[in-house]
């Protein structure tokens, strides 16, 4: 007589009763490893603030201007995108408070639509999405910083021993950019506390930074109303309708980072109050700054100039501040992607190792580190792909920053269909859910998520009427058959875990 197939204990604790509806499951400690609460109030803040604030605020502001020159309307569009995410947010917030485990994101999709769209967004993330994202905020750390070196070379505030190393070569800079990444695993995998307060610091410089964006041209008398003298279009035609959608996909760059709160929530203490208060608070204080940063920008310069600069916070400092100015700016902004490249490093492994605990990845992945508490092997295999990448960049392209620029407008399209299932997955456990606990309810509900699924919308369909338009470049049109690629093989990838899990017992 054959005996049954052994099975594996059920790594989740569950309430579920026959006569009751399901409530959410939690990862059970006696069969899987658990991270430890230790972050604050404090961390989640400026987790959320770090992971938004990088390059967007400095490399986008440039395109939105070609697309709506005019005041008002460059205003509204940050305007729009800061409230767009403040709306998504609050959204995630209610499912973070509810659902507060590693992987964030991950668990929600799953528990509201099944494991094969929660595997979906995880396979992205670890393939293209945050990895190629880690490889462009390396990137464009080290062409800042080189960009530093130069211009203090320029103005004599280079050491003598230095200037021989200056301008970086090629492969210079690719060695400070796996060095860049390198450094951050380290301080990383050792401890939880070790990277939010590497988060902490950098967040508080680039904040700082903004400001002075903000107030240094009113503070030194470098700016003029004149500036600001084409505030709203004659008329509103379908072309402006059509370039303020194109206007919010670039917007949408600046904004990203926000859910990297959710991956996180297993170690943060009093997640149901902490969450939703980093989430909140931190979406104000990004879009205060970055319109404020906005205003002070156009204050300072006209409209053509910032449509056609690719610096615009060094062409602000070295008019406010002079030629000094434009180290100082260089500075500000290599701190402002650093900071952004260790929020995606922390964040990213807490996904992996969520996944691994459902024995939908690699399951060393899910191992915690004796001594570090730390998701180790997670944190390791997500460097060594992005490691992989930034070579692989820099092998294939003379300038890597245009590889990985590239990825930007598909980070946003990908990443913006899974977040709008994300805030979908209020609406979808609020009827598959009803009686599970929920200490933060989303304010304004329907209405919130609604306004982040309509812009959210907005986006994907103008980069879909984008890639279609006789003037889409090759990129542009390869865009929404990649994504469609990435899923595919993320299906196979999916069908071959599941051949390898085996039975787990209830």
């Amino acid at each position: 007589m054959n005996s049954p197939a052994p099975t594996e204990p059920n790594p989740y604790q569950s309430s579920d009763h026959a006569s009751t509806p399901p409530l959410p499951a939690a990862p059970d400690p006696r069969f899987v490893e658990v991270l430890p609460r230790v972050l604050g109030p404090f961390d989640a803040v400026t987790l959320v603030v770090g992971s938004i604030i990088g390059s967007g605020i400095f490399l986008k502001v440039s395109s939105i201007d070609n697309e709506v020159p005019y005041f008002g309307a460059i205003m509204l569009v940050w305007i729009v995108g800061g409230l767009a995410t403040l709306c998504g947010s609050l959204s995630l917030a209610e499912l973070a408070a509810m659902l507060p485990h590693a992987g964030g994101p991950y668990v929600y999709l799953r528990e509201a639509y099944g494991r094969v769209t929660a595997f979906l967004w995880g396979w992205a993330e670890f393939s293209i999405i945050r990895t190629g994202s880690l490889g462009s905020l390396a990137c464009g750390t080290v062409i800042y910083f080189n960009g530093m070196l130069e211009s203090a070379e320029k103005t004599g505030l280079l050491p003598g021993f230095l200037a021989d190393f200056v301008p970086l070569s090629h492969w210079q800079q690719c060695a400070v950019t796996v060095l860049a990444v390198l450094s951050l695993t380290w301080i990383n995998a050792i401890g939880i506390r070790a990277a939010a307060r590497t988060q902490n610091i950098t967040t508080v410089l680039k904040v700082g930074f903004l400001l002075v964006l903000m107030l240094g041209p009113l503070a030194f008398g470098r700016w003029s109303m004149d500036n600001l003298s084409t505030i709203w279009p004659t008329s509103l035609s379908p072309d402006i309708i059509r370039a303020f959608g194109i206007a919010m996909v670039a917007v949408f760059w600046p904004y990203d980072g926000w859910i990297n709160i959710g991956p996180v929530a297993e170690e943060i203490r009093q997640p149901e109050r902490n969450v939703p208060l980093g989430l909140g608070l931190g979406i104000v204080v990004v879009t205060l700054v970055y319109v404020g940063a906005n205003i002070g920008y156009h204050l300072c310069l006209p409209i053509a100039s910032i449509q056609k600069s690719s610096t615009v916070a060094a062409d602000v400092f070295e008019l406010v501040l002079g030629p000094y100015g434009v180290p100082l700016a260089a500075a500000g902004v290599m701190i402002s992607m650093f900071g952004a490249l260790n929020s995606n490093l922390l964040a990213g492994p807490r996904i992996y190792f969520a996944m691994a605990r459902d024995r939908l990845f690699p399951r060393a992945m899910s191992h915690v580190h004796p001594r570090f508490k730390t998701p180790f092997n997670a944190i390791l295999a997500q460097s060594g792909w992005s490691l992989a990448l930034i070579v692989i960049a820099f092998a294939l392209r003379e300038q890597p920053r245009d590889a990985f620029n590239t990825l930007t407008d598909f980070v946003v399209l990908g990443g913006t269909i899974f977040y709008a299932l994300v805030v979908a997955a209020v609406f979808v456990l609020r009827v598959k859910m009803p009686d599970a606990p929920r200490p933060y309810r989303v304010w304004f509900y329907p209405l919130t998520p609604l306004f982040y699924l309509a812009a959210a919308a907005l986006v994907v369909g103008s980069m879909i009427l984008a890639s279609l338009s006789e003037k889409a470049s090759a990129t542009d049109r390869y865009q929404i058959p990649a994504v469609g690629a990435l899923l595919l093989v993320g299906l196979v990838v999916y069908a071959f875990f599941r051949k390898l899990e085996g039975p787990v017992s209830t």
